[in-house]
């Protein structure tokens, strides 16, 4: 995996997940969710200039993960701004 390609792919995708949010008159996007054969990803803004990226297999309880997400994002921002 090239992690600056997926970098660079992720804060596109949620920026456009934000703009159409905001087209549909939906307000702020708050996460993406892909789901896909092998697993999901959840992404999210983390900050002014970060996002994050969770990768999952699909055997994962998303209600848990989007609680430790959620848990983790606070710690994160903190550290980041």
């Amino acid at each position: 995996m090239d992690e600056e390609r997926v970098s660079a792919m992720s804060a596109s995708m949620l920026y456009l997940g934000e703009r159409i949010g905001i087209k549909l008159a939906r307000a702020t996007v708050d996460r993406i969710f892909l789901e896909g054969k092998k697993g999901f990803g959840i992404l999210t803004g983390c900050g002014e200039d970060a996002v994050f990226l969770v990768w999952s297999s699909e055997s994962a309880k998303q209600g848990v993960l989007m609680l430790e997400l959620k848990r983790v994002l606070q710690e994160l921002k903190l550290v980041l701004n």
